[in-house]
């Protein structure tokens, strides 16, 4: 072979062999995306039995029906399609609007939609940074490190729904505006209990609570004034400093 020809056919090799790395690292950010939207896509049961098999929160705390997510991932999941606004995303929301919600339902109920989003998931979730980071909190969101023990079983609903919409520094901070040194002591106790004290800056006090989501108040995060890259950020630096002391405990 000639030199010239040696010499192109060693650079096409070279462009080719980092085209595949650089087709690798993109697939595998959305490797972590994927298993969580493929799990809300399969989880159709319902009830304690089904819910001890089958939901992430109770299979990593062997079974405990106390158990759950500290940070939601569907909603940073919304958010980031939103801050995007792809064409397709506009109209899976608008037949959200339209057909989901008289049925009091969502796109995350929607096998269609979820589909969908697989198939195409850098239409969706194109590969920039932002992505990056969400692919990182989905790694740390199914992890044990995202998994709180309730005290009550039905703090699950109740920080889910208005006005909370599982923003925990706003149920934490209304949990915390009490008069009641008793209820507080409790409260201290159980944030402690399970480790989340760097939800505050400083002691375990309403007024320390942080600003994850870049409003500028804790009782503030409408999505459209949520800042989505501070919220990513601020979830994951919450995720990693608790699987750090997690690990240390065991």
């Amino acid at each position: 072979m000639k030199s010239l020809e040696m010499k192109n056919f060693v650079t096409d090799k070279h462009t080719e062999k980092m085209y595949n790395k650089s087709a690798i690292k993109k697939k595998d950010t959305y490797v972590p995306i994927l298993q969580k939207i493929e799990y809300w896509r399969d989880y159709n049961g319902t009830g304690d039995l089904y819910r001890k098999e089958h939901d992430l929160d109770c299979i990593l705390t062997d079974g405990n029906l106390f158990a759950d997510t500290l940070f939601s991932l569907w909603l940073p999941l919304r958010y980031t399609l939103n801050y995007y606004g792809c064409e397709l995303w506009d109209k899976w929301k608008e037949f959200e609007a339209e057909k989901l919600r008289p049925q009091k339902l969502g796109l995350k109920d929607c096998p269609d939609f979820l589909n969908e989003l697989i198939e195409n998931i850098d239409l969706f979730l194109p590969p920039t940074e932002l992505t990056s980071l969400l692919s990182e909190l989905f790694e740390l969101g199914q992890q044990r490190c995202n998994v709180i023990i309730l005290p009550y079983r039905s703090w699950n609903s109740r920080r889910g729904y208005q006005p909370y919409w599982e923003y925990l520094p706003h149920f934490l901070y209304d949990l915390m505006n009490t008069e009641s040194p008793v209820f507080l002591k409790a409260v201290s106790t159980w944030l402690q209990s399970e480790q989340l004290e760097m939800f505050f800056n400083g002691s375990l006090d309403k007024s320390n609570l942080k600003d994850l989501a870049g409003t500028g108040a804790v009782w503030r995060h409408k999505p459209n004034e949520i800042n989505v890259e501070h919220l990513l950020r601020s979830y994951i630096d919450i995720l990693r400093a608790r699987k750090s002391i997690m690990m240390d405990v065991a």
